[in-house]
């Protein structure tokens, strides 16, 4: 029975080759082509086979238009802002209970440079709270506290390099 179904599918897709297209295959395509070009109904240098309608546009009007409409419609960065304050962020994060708004504002404080909000995401990385633990990225962050000024940086630079294994400080940067 399996054998039939297959010798099926072999007459059905054996004759690929002549590429079905329409009801007609790509030689009898091909001779109505050349046909109607002999037969001067269509003349090759100057007809395209396929046309197509352009649609007309006035893409850089319409672009400016919606560019002012969503300038004037849409809330400026600076609206988006936590509105909590640094010690509020500073209590949840000691509470374990740190919000993706609260580690957003932390590591742009921290691009800012604040060694205050550096610090603090060292101890992050360091204990992994609010983000996966990381000693190398602690202790780097702590090294950076530490340059900054920060006098309670120095110990937990050693801290954090005591509780590394050997190869996490094989893989610190040589500075």
């Amino acid at each position: 029975m399996s054998r039939y179904i297959f010798l099926g599918i072999v007459l059905v897709f054996g004759n690929i080759s002549e590429g079905f297209a329409f009801g007609l295959t790509v030689d009898q395509m091909y001779r109505n082509l050349v046909g109607s070009e002999q037969n001067g109904s269509r003349s090759a240098l100057n007809e395209p086979l396929l046309t197509f309608k352009k649609a007309d546009s006035k893409p850089e009007a319409i672009w400016q238009e919606k560019k002012a409409y969503f300038e004037k419609h849409t809330q400026k960065p600076a609206a988006f802002e936590t509105g909590r304050q640094w010690q509020d962020i500073v209590l949840a994060v000691k509470k374990g209970d740190v919000s993706p708004f609260d580690l957003a504002e932390i590591r742009r404080l921290s691009e800012h440079e604040n060694p205050e909000a550096i610090e603090l995401l060292a101890w992050m990385y360091a204990t992994g709270t609010g983000l996966r633990q990381d000693l190398q990225k602690s202790y780097t962050y702590y090294l950076q506290a530490a340059h900054m000024g920060v006098s309670s940086a120095y110990d937990n630079v050693r801290a954090v390099y005591l509780a590394m294994s050997p190869a996490q400080r094989a893989s610190l940067p040589a500075f």
